[in-house]
């Protein structure tokens, strides 16, 4: 068996593959597009750090092709679905390089606030002066961190060393971890409002692009610093741009960047911006960790058939994968509705089956809930084999139930997750083809296609509120593809699923949400 290795990989790594039996190993440093198409052909194994694009044509071009290893967290530089389509195994090393990224975020933290870049410039340029660069202390200020997952907690624990006040914004972290970690659960706009530095530790998703905007910036306290060590397009640039210019923010450093390399980016015309090459896991013991890591990981699996970090395929057998791989394919999606739907901060997830999904296999299913409940905070590392422990990870206790009740389905799989808020539930089963449909939303009761795009209305049960929607969405020229609707006469309250064709802009969410009858409206992707 043959190992490619694409973007360099530490000595200790390549041993690791050196030694294995039956596994040969080719290293480079940088393969162009030709010599990668050339090169994979014959191997049943490619490792890749963050340049090699391994893309639907790479992977269409690879008959032996078996195990993709990520050297990293990251796999946005690889095609998951064509990977699946074609059986190939993706797999990652979470956590391996998490204290580095973690240090690095303080090391910029602890420059912005005392002018080093910029102060060792002056001397090497020989001057002298000590007034210019008259720094802050980090001593009893507030660091807010946005998202206290592996690296987010290093952070705070590091924070804490240096005194600080350490307030956390994450809606997957329950409050009883967040007291373990010493650090004060708020809502985004508190950790705006009282923040003297800010440090993001979030996934790159739909729902955390753009999460710094000129709303954002307009309400942090004047003199805030930010530090991104996440991911680029997280922070609108120019938005920040204006608030540096502005001093509302005083600085910033940043070490990703929406374009990498930031070719002609404004933001490195200012004095008050840090920036740093995308050196978050460039430490000795990070590079050192991933490259064991997905060596062992990657020869475990070729001779032994043991799978640890994938990202697209759990450990199932292929007659298991038959009979749940519809349901699998419902629960993820009910998952990915649950966490667009609930409000607060998660306590508890509650899985429940119904019928005739007794006598199947549910630990997979109860794992693919899981997966899709968690990507919208978690995009780059949850997946089948990982997002059990993520759940522990986070304090989210997960509680699992069987019924013969299916409210006159075959198999009735129910979500519900338990908040300091409230409780929200939604439940859905499979019909012929399979086709996935959800049938409850909280005390809703309705039967409507579960995927695509949806608009989910929360309106009060009045005349004229469908007309207002439909006229609405046709005026930005949203078409409607499905609309199903559900209500609670004795609440006086109803519910409207849309599936649409088109992107729902925060223009029309606004427009409907203006209306009188109208409670609530948002977007849900499954």
């Amino acid at each position: 068996m043959r190992i490619l290795v694409c973007d360099g990989l530490h000595r200790k790594g390549v041993k690791i593959f050196e030694k294995a039996k039956g596994i040969e190993v080719e290293v480079h440093e940088r393969l162009g597009a030709k010599d990668l198409l050339e090169a994979i052909q014959p191997c049943e194994g490619v490792v890749v750090r963050s340049r090699t694009n391994i893309d639907r044509t790479v992977l269409e071009n690879s008959p032996r092709l078996r195990v993709i290893g990520r050297a990293g967290i990251g796999v946005d530089n690889i095609d998951l679905e064509a990977a699946t389509q074609r059986g190939i195994l993706v797999m990652n090393t979470p956590g391996a390089n998490a204290v580095a990224a973690a240090e690095h975020a303080m090391a910029l933290m602890l420059a912005l606030s005392r002018h080093i870049p910029r102060a060792d410039q002056s001397v090497r340029d020989g001057r002298w002066e000590k007034k210019k660069f008259v720094g802050t202390e980090l001593y009893n200020q507030t660091l807010g961190i946005i998202g206290v997952g592996r690296i987010g907690s290093i952070m705070a624990n590091r924070a804490q060393g240096m005194k600080m006040r350490v307030l956390a914004y994450d809606p997957y972290v329950s409050a009883e971890v967040a007291a373990k970690l010493g650090v004060e659960l708020v809502p985004p706009q508190k950790l705006f409002r009282q923040s003297d530095f800010i440090s993001i530790h979030t996934p790159f998703t739909k729902e955390t692009r753009g999460l710094l905007d000129e709303t954002a910036f307009k309400t942090m306290k004047r003199g805030v610093r930010i530090i991104n060590c996440a991911r680029g397009g997280i922070i609108d640039e120019n938005a920040l741009y204006q608030a540096i210019k502005k001093r509302k923010v005083a600085g910033a450093a940043l070490d990703v960047f929406e374009e990498e390399p930031p070719v002609n980016n404004p933001l490195l015309s200012l004095p008050q911006v840090i920036a740093t090459p995308h050196l978050g896991a460039s430490s000795e013991q990070a590079q050192v960790n991933v490259a064991t890591a997905i060596a062992e990981q990657m020869v475990d699996y070729l001779q032994n058939g043991l799978i640890r970090n994938a990202v697209n395929m759990p450990s199932m057998s292929p007659k298991m994968v038959e009979q749940i791989q519809p349901y699998m394919l419902l629960a993820e999606r009910l998952g990915r509705f649950l966490s667009r739907y609930f409000r607060g901060n998660v306590r508890r997830l509650k899985v429940g089956y119904g019928g005739d999904l007794r006598d199947l296999e549910l630990a997979p299913v109860t794992n693919a809930a899981q997966k899709g409940f968690l990507e919208r905070a978690l995009a780059e590392e949850v997946n089948l084999v990982n997002a059990p422990v993520i759940m522990k990870n986070r304090g989210i206790q997960v509680d699992v139930a069987t019924s013969s009740d299916a409210r006159g389905y075959a198999g009735l799989i129910t979500l519900a997750v338990v908040t300091d808020k409230r409780e929200s539930r939604v439940a859905g089963t499979v019909f012929p083809a399979p086709e996935c449909r959800i049938v409850e939303i909280d005390d809703y009761r309705m039967e409507a296609p579960l995927e695509g795009r949806m608009l989910l209305i929360s309106n009060y049960d009045r005349p004229g509120v469908i007309g207002f929607i439909g006229t609405t969405l046709g005026d930005h020229q949203v078409n409607i593809a499905d609309m199903h609707l559900s209500r609670i006469r004795s609440k006086g309250t109803a519910i409207c699923l849309v599936t649409v064709d088109n992107p729902v802009s925060s223009e029309v969410l606004q427009a409907l949400r203006d209306q009188e009858n109208i409670i609530e409206a948002m977007i849900i992707e499954v």
